[in-house]
């Protein structure tokens, strides 16, 4: 090969390693989430094998049991080993929540590690996710936190609303009771609420998986 077909190579080379670069970077972006958090001093914790206390709050029995029952699976396909906590409501809003009282449950049925997962309508439904028009939310799930009633409502269209849920998820370590990760997503609408908890919680346990605790 002469070095003028070397040359002419060079920036089929660098294009190609640009792409593969920029696929990795989808690739870590694979399970997206608005926001999260992972103690550096607790990078070694896993989940792998572990016994896990999932615990879901919602101001819905529903909404409850949706979680817990797909939030349970998804940590079973990971390798977990789940255990499952009464259900819980969550604290009022505007109050700080409480994970302590789980940290308790958990010690009792021998797990390492309490997965806490609140759910419920968005309070701001932004129109990033929107398919079409704009629309915000009353009440419900605030993105500082908090579990309430909520619907969003559409401005300057018509139709039926579609309620966008969020969730959050706080992992904690039994042994320490530290806060070793925590994260939060929205949802975009689909129409029914299971589906929507489906992504959201699909998303939350991926990104988990993506921070090394499976």
């Amino acid at each position: 090969m002469n070095s003028s077909t070397r040359h002419a190579q060079l920036p089929l080379r660098r294009a190609v390693a640009a792409l593969a670069a920029a696929l990795g970077l989808v690739a870590c972006a694979s399970h997206p989430v608005d926001a999260q958090w992972a103690d550096p001093q607790m990078t070694g914790t896993s989940l792998l094998s572990a016994k896990v206390l999932v615990v879901c709050e919602a101001t819905e029995v529903v909404l409850s049991r949706l979680c817990v029952d797909r939030l349970s699976a998804s940590l079973q396909e990971r390798g977990a080993t789940v255990v499952t906590a009464p259900q819980a409501t969550g604290p009022a809003q505007g109050q700080a929540r409480d994970d302590a009282r789980y940290v308790a449950l958990a010690r009792a049925a021998g797990a390492s590690a309490v997965w806490a997962a609140s759910v419920g309508p968005e309070a701001f439904a932004t129109d990033y996710r929107a398919s079409s028009g704009f629309s915000i939310g009353l009440g419900g799930f605030g993105r500082g936190g908090g579990v309430g009633v909520g619907v969003g409502v559409p401005i300057g269209g018509g139709g039926a609303a579609t309620p966008l849920y969020a969730a959050d998820a706080r992992v904690t370590d039994v042994a320490s009771g530290r806060l070793v990760w925590t994260a939060k997503a929205g949802s975009p609408p689909s129409g029914e609420a299971t589906s929507q908890i489906d992504n959201l919680l699909q998303r939350l346990v991926g990104a988990a998986a993506d921070a090394h605790l499976f």
